[in-house]
């Protein structure tokens, strides 16, 4: 019987290290997942932006200049 239990702890021991090796690649494969996820948007929002960041050097802002006045609503209305 002692030689049962020693066999049982033994591939006891092997299965929960194959588990540990098995979540430890598993974690592995998902942060690298992320990382080029993360990577890649940030490329993609990188290009997007890269006419935004020349513009001020450019000189290409317009600006319309102008006059305005404010025009309150007669009383009658608001009252409504």
């Amino acid at each position: 019987m002692n030689a049962q239990r020693l066999l049982q702890q033994v591939l006891g021991a092997a299965v929960g290290v194959a588990l540990f090796v098995a979540a430890f690649v598993f974690a592995s494969l998902l942060l690298a997942t992320a990382a080029v996820l993360g990577l890649a948007l940030w490329g993609w929002l990188w290009w997007r932006s890269r006419r935004l960041r020349g513009q001020p050097e450019q000189g290409r802002g317009i600006v319309i200049e102008g006059e305005y006045r404010v025009e309150r609503e007669p009383q009658s209305r608001r009252e409504r």
